[in-house]
């Protein structure tokens, strides 16, 4: 049994229904929302059957200068 599987048989394993989407899988996998990080072998992303999604793992820099917009897109609500 080999040590690491395809990333969308671990997505079926690790969430359950609905799945999230294939794109959603590939932008997890390269910004690192997985841990321990999948590969990339030839054309498909391969993942530890251990691995975890961990989710963001770094809050934005706000800056006083930003607008306030994009202050209230990247704070998400939260009045820190």
């Amino acid at each position: 049994m080999s040590r690491t599987i395809k990333l969308q048989d671990w997505a079926k394993e690790e969430f359950d229904e609905p799945v999230p989407s294939l794109p959603s899988l590939l932008r997890y996998a390269k910004n690192g929302m997985i841990s321990p990080q999948p590969v990339k072998a030839g054309r498909c992303w391969r993942v530890e059957r251990n691995a975890r999604f961990i989710g963001l793992t770094t809050k934005p820099v706000v800056k006083k200068s930003d607008d306030q917009r994009l202050k209230r897109i990247l704070e998400d609500g939260s009045s820190t």
